[in-house]
């Protein structure tokens, strides 16, 4: 495929900053001062590249690519399993090896060698016997919790590769005993009830016909620490949960059985009829249902014949076919709003399009929006949604209509404006519709989700306009580009309108819209509907109602009236409230704007026209009729035509909070190196030093072949020449250098134990430290954080020099030895200058040399399409990786004398520079280039970039590190030796982007600049989104061709990407009770939420598993030292820690339990919830009381019984009397009150005093 030459030099230029990253770091690694010579980042240009450098076997890069110019990935996964097993790619000496391989490679390729699921999912492949049945060879996969990362698809299909694997080598099936099946059918509900909410929770029978009938063994190691009462299993290792095996049964081969089944076909594997009957059975189940239902409609029909208007159809269908979906509201977490309710009138109003910033999972709204929900919500906050997806998060589009809202004066505004929403906020009463959610077509299709019915919109009318002007006066017009003068201007004549208005228009419709009787006059001599802008929600409200405001508005309404080339309409009304009376409201639903003055309702001119042109300006009656919508009645009568713009709402809640934010580990580190209880609980290896302490640790020493010296540098400090790791024997304690091991196979020669790389060694922080210092001239650190010992299975320290320049530069290392900052995802195709603070000049030097629409680039406001492999960051990122590029650069000068290579000295120097980025769950980075920062706390970057990690935007944050901090830092010596240890690693870098070779959901993101005719008018059919994939250009339309990398289009725009609140309130507030109270003010405020549901909701989705969980936690509690931090199951015997001596403290405290106890009990006081709900809140209460009335005695004493609390109001309703609690009972409450209030203000009046800490001695005395 041959790229146009722009395409082509962005990737030379990119490979050429990547080669000089990757000679300095050669050059830095080969002075043998770090853990391995050679730089421990290889590059994969692609995905086989990838999948050898993941999993191997050596060679198979290669052969993957020759396959894949054949065939599919899922075919070429299996080829290379015959040719693995056929000993093509080497001896790999047992059949075991073979299939572990085998199963590794096929599933690295499925999941495009970007997951560790290939490595840490898969924990290990073993041939077993069914010794229970008849003795023969069967294969068994044995799964661990990341597996989650590879995805239900690919759980599932790692399954049928592992038969594949099991016939290759003749092995016979999995035969399970009946106690297997029923250890896993425990295992599932298990697994659901008491560790994690699986998305599938398959039902008993359906684990039972999977168990027997799965070709191979579905098992794995403990993931949990929970064990099932089906115990001692033959074969099964382990009496607690499996977690990994549980994930790949229900959310793999269950859950994804259907799309199974054609990659099944497609595969040509047999032996899985089974799960097709299963498939079809559930299909047919939902059939007879849909035609049970249908049969009574139809029964229905033939009984009674009814003239029905269109829209009342409308609705009556879309009832009937798409029900609204509840699922995300059924849990709402205290302090994050529900924002509309499913399907709720007033909600989220659909708008079909992407944006720049949109689509992938993401929704674009006002910012506007943002304000007025409290700022609860800003750019990058996390939305669970009710559809097409179960979430995304938000950027805002000034293209997207605002929130309609009440004032506290009566008045109605449209808040379209930013600042305006600004200014008006403290005075909304009641927010009647939220405003536009711009959600892409390729979401729908993503997800399979019907085409709900489309909302009316400017990009739907102006295609109308468009389409009536040829078809009138035979003049092709195009909307949303520049039309050819000619055109426009006989276009114009017809019209009778000015030609630049007209080429305004075309051009941005979303922006420029005619002035409400020019609409007019477009709808009666081309036969459209009234423009959208000013249609009403006519159909929000009752037929009825809209009779009786007819009437009201002919008999007692002020109306001044104007014409325009003959048309009639209506420049201002005026009507008192008292005339008005309940029909206040129904202009309040029907979303117009308008003033409320000393007694008087004023409608102002545009909006006077709107409400009445459609009431044929009052000159026909408007009379109610059965089974018509208020639309369906006006277009019956009048000349001016309406279309619906308000029949799809989509709800939402709130989810998590964007961010953008260095990691630390917890806590901070800033060095690799152990310091044990030498460092305190801070782990300062400088308080360490200068106290003179002696630290005992297990660490890697290293032996000087030339001096003997022996320490944790690998470069000799006497001699300077590398230095070899000592190996020591667990049993007898011999050391041998790593020549000498080598020789004995790293085996003790006389204990034949296996050696290990490290043991427990006495270091002195204080001589270590000084020669560190003096090496990189650093002296003026407060504070130097280590950590109490290494986790990696070498326990091989970093130098202290790189934690020295890290303190000085104020930044923190991660696991694997880089710098990280994470940024919630958000994908961004076009971009312009002045929003990412870059100059045109500077953007030209990148390659960026013309806007979107092919004029050159010379101006700051152009519209810029973003090249794939580059990012723009917010400024919270800059300046953190402004300190990291310092820090390299010292790192370069002074510990390994080479030049600097950054020489930043602001933010901006760091454009053009590269990043990786990574995913948590994955493996692979991917490459990026630098070229802006936004103020917004999201990292935004081209929708092929996340998908390269394996990420949709749907909340999910991802980390970015400079390129050669990562190259000279990084180490497989540092990785955790615990299962997950290699997630979240850039154990390889993807150097070249290519779209093909992404997560597939990308594929189905749209590139058009806008949706066509067609597709509005499917949706009023409730068509499958599958129906009209080739009606708008997808990714998927384009891959193989070069114009995946380029021409993608968006359908709206947007003033800045980073207009709207920075933080969502949710991160600024206080504590729960605070959070909570504000998140049902707004709750009151929004017509699409019911606050009572909401305050029941939190009640029984959150505040109380919370608080019963703590009570539960504070029985099950470790024991914690307060010196060295060590934690205990259980308390030692005489109160002291082992470990230090030091004393032993309970780790859940009384306030912890109680935390949410006042915020329940103020939602069930201020809320009408149910009194099931009331009474648990009161016993929790009860409970918690009980546990601690011992413990703490005096502070029942200080208590007073509060008459209006709710649950002693509920005992008194109940019982007639008040029930006091604790050690109050055995006192008078007459006598002593007085005493107590004084005691109680006094207290107030006290400095609030440090959290107390509750020792074993304080506990059990008192006990």
């Amino acid at each position: 495929m041959e790229l146009p030459k722009e395409i082509e030099e962005y990737f030379e230029m990119l490979q050429r900053e990547i080669d000089k990253a990757y000679e300095i770091a050669k050059k830095a690694r080969s002075q043998g001062k770090d853990p391995s010579t050679d730089v421990e980042i290889p590059q994969a240009t692609d995905m086989a590249g990838r999948v050898e450098s993941l999993v191997g076997p050596p060679g198979v890069a290669q052969r993957i690519r020759e396959l894949l110019k054949e065939y599919d990935k899922e075919i070429v996964a299996l080829k290379i399993v015959d040719e693995i097993i056929e000993g093509k790619f080497g001896d790999f000496g047992s059949k075991e090896k073979y299939a572990e391989q085998a199963v590794r490679t096929a599933l690295a390729i499925l999941t495009e060698g970007i997951v560790s699921a290939p490595l840490e999912g898969i924990a290990d492949v073993k041939i077993k016997r069914n010794t229970w049945a008849d003795n023969s060879e069967y294969l068994a996969l044995y799964y661990a919790g990341p597996i989650r990362s590879s995805g239900g698809t690919a759980q599932a299909l790692s399954v049928l590769v592992g038969d594949y694997v099991r016939r290759k080598l003749g092995l016979d099936r999995f035969k399970p005993s009946g106690k297997h099946i029923e250890r896993m059918v425990e295992e599932v509900d298990l697994y659901h009830r008491a560790v994690s909410r699986l998305q599938y929770h398959p039902s008993p029978d359906e684990v039972r016909l999977a168990m027997r009938n799965i070709p191979i063994e579905i098992t794995g190691e403990a993931t949990d620490d929970v064990e099932v009462s089906h115990r001692d299993v033959e074969g099964v290792e382990t009496n607690q949960l499996r977690g990994g095996a549980i994930l790949v049964l229900a959310e793999g081969v269950l859950q994804k059985a259907k799309k199974l089944v054609k990659y099944i076909d497609k595969m040509g594997i047999d032996g899985w009829e089974w799960l097709k009957e299963f498939v079809e059975a559930k299909e047919k189940g939902e059939e007879i249902e849909e035609s049970e239902s249908k049969a009574e409609e139809s029964k229905v029909e033939t009984r009674v014949e009814v003239e029905k208007g269109f829209y009342y159809k409308l609705y009556e269908k879309f009832r009937a076919e798409i029900a609204p979906s509840e699922k995300y509201a059924k849990e709402i977490i205290g302090g994050r709003p529900l924002f509309a309710g499913p399907s709720e009138n007033g909600g989220f109003r659909l708008r079909y399009g992407r944006s720049r910033v949109s689509g992938f999972a993401t929704w674009s709204i006002n910012p506007a929006t943002m304000v007025l929900v409290d700022e609860f919500l800003a750019i990058g906050t996390q939305m669970k949604t009710e559809r097409p997806g179960k979430g995304a998060v938000v950027t805002p589009a000034t293209t997207a209509e605002g929130p309609i809202v009440k004032l506290k004066d009566g008045s109605v505004v449209r808040v379209d404006d930013y600042n305006l929403a600004l200014k008006i906020r403290d005075e909304v009463e009641e927010i009647l519709y939220l405003g536009d959610a711009i959600i892409a077509f390729g979401d729908f299709v993503e997800n399979n989700q019907t085409l709900l019915p489309a909302n009316y919109v400017e990009e739907w009318w102006i295609q109308e306009f468009v389409k009536a002007v040829n078809e009138a006066y035979e003049v092709e017009l195009r909307p949303f580009e520049e039309n050819p003068r000619e055109s426009v201007e006989e276009a114009a004549e017809y019209l009778e309108v000015d030609p630049e208005f007209l080429a305004k228009m075309l051009y941005d419709p979303l922006r420029v819209k005619p002035p409400v009787e020019l609409a007019i006059h477009f709808s009666e001599i081309l036969e459209i509907p009234l423009h959208p802008y000013y249609t009403l929600y006519w159909n929000t409200v009752n037929p009825k109602d809209v009779e009786r405001l007819w009437g009201v508005l002919k008999d007692k309404a002020t109306i001044e009236w104007g014409t325009f080339r003959g048309i009639k309409f209506a420049k201002k009304i005026e009507i008192s409230l008292d005339d008005l009376g309940s029909l206040k409201r129904t202009l309040e639903l029907l979303g117009l704007p308008h003033t409320v003055r000393e007694g008087i309702v004023v409608v102002d001119y545009p909006w006077s026209a709107a409400l009445l042109t459609p009431l044929g300006n009052l000159e026909w009656e408007f009379k109610a009729k059965p089974f018509y919508t208020v639309i369906d009645i006006i277009n019956e009568n009048n000349q001016i035509k309406l279309r619906d713009r308000g029949i799809s709402w989509i709800g939402a809640r709130m989810g998590r909070p964007e961010k953008a934010k260095e990691r630390k580990m917890k806590p901070p580190v800033q060095v690799l190196f152990p310091i044990g209880l030498a460092g305190g609980s801070s782990r300062d290896i400088k308080k360490a030093a200068e106290e003179g302490k002696i630290a005992e640790v297990e660490i890697a020493f290293f032996k000087c072949p030339k001096c003997g010296h022996v320490g944790p540098e690998t470069l000799c400090p006497e001699c300077g020449i590398r230095k070899e790791l000592i190996w020591t024997c667990p049993k007898c304690g011999a050391e041998y250098t790593n020549s000498q091991a080598e020789g004995y196979s790293y085996s003790c020669p006389k204990c034949n134990v296996k050696l290990k790389p490290f043991t427990k060694r006495k270091i002195k922080p204080s001589e270590l430290l000084n020669r560190a210092m003096e090496n990189v001239k650093v002296y003026g650190v407060d504070k130097l954080k280590g950590v109490m010992g290494m986790t990696s299975g070498w326990k091989i320290a970093e130098p202290l020099e790189k934690g020295l320049l890290r303190a000085k530069n104020e930044v923190y290392v991660f696991k694997d030895g880089t710098i990280r900052f994470d940024a919630t995802d958000a994908p961004i195709t076009h971009f312009r200058p002045r929003e990412i603070g870059v100059s045109v000049e500077k953007l030209r030097e990148l390659g960026y040399t013309h806007d979107f629409e092919g004029k050159p680039l010379v101006s700051e406001d152009q519209i810029v399409e973003l090249k794939p492999q580059d990012v723009i960051l917010s400024k919270e990122a800059g300046k953190y990786l402004l300190r990291v590029a310092r820090f390299v650069d010292d790192l370069l000068e002074k510990f390994y004398g080479l030049p600097r290579f950054y020489n930043a000295e602001k933010m901006e120097d760091l454009i053009g520079h590269l990043v990786i980025g990574l995913a948590p769950h994955t493996s692979a980075g991917i490459v990026g280039r630098i070229i802006g920062f936004v103020d917004a706390l999201v990292g935004y970057a081209h929708p092929y970039f996340h998908a390269a990690k394996r990420r949709n935007c749907d909340g999910d944050e991802d980390s970015v590190m400079l390129l050669l901090d990562a190259l000279l830092n990084f180490s497989r010596y540092y990785l955790p030796e615990k299962r997950g240890g290699k997630m979240d690693a850039p154990l390889v870098i993807t150097t070249r982007l290519d779209p093909r070779e992404v997560d597939s959901e990308v594929h189905n993101m749209d590139v058009v600049r806008y949706y066509p005719l067609e597709f509005y008018e499917a949706t009023y059919e409730l068509k499958s989104p599958k129906e009209l994939v080739g009606v708008i250009e997808r990714v998927e339309d384009r891959l193989g061709k070069p114009e995946m990398y380029y021409g993608i289009k968006f359908t709206h725009d947007t003033d800045d990407i980073a207009l709207g609140p920075k933080m969502s309130l949710y991160k600024q507030l206080g504590d729960m009770e605070e959070k909570v109270k504000r998140q049902l003010t707004l709750a009151e405020r929004i017509r699409a939420v019911d606050q009572h549901y909401v305050a029941e909701t939190i009640l029984n989705s959150h505040l109380i598993p919370d608080l019963r969980g703590n009570l539960r936690s504070f029985t099950r509690q470790e024991f914690r030292c307060v010196k060295c931090n060590t934690k205990y199951r259980r308390p030692p015997l005489d109160g002291k820690c082992p470990v230090c001596g030091g004393k032993i403290v309970l780790t859940v405290s009384k306030g912890a339990i109680e935390k949410y106890l006042g915020t329940a009990k103020m939602l069930v006081a201020n809320y009408n919830v149910k009194p099931y709900t009331r009474q648990r809140i009161c016993l929790t209460e009860k409970d918690i009381d009980s546990l601690f009335e011992y413990l703490f005695p005096e502070a029942q004493l200080t208590l007073i019984v509060d008459p209006n609390d709710i649950c002693m109001k509920m005992i008194k309703e109940r019982t007639g009397e008040t029930v006091q609690g604790g050690l109050l009972e055995n006192f008078n409450s007459s006598g002593n009150n007085g005493k107590k209030i004084e005691k109680k203000e006094k207290k107030a009046k006290e400095k609030p005093k440090k959290k107390k800490v509750i020792s074993l001695d304080d506990f059990f005395s008192k006990r």
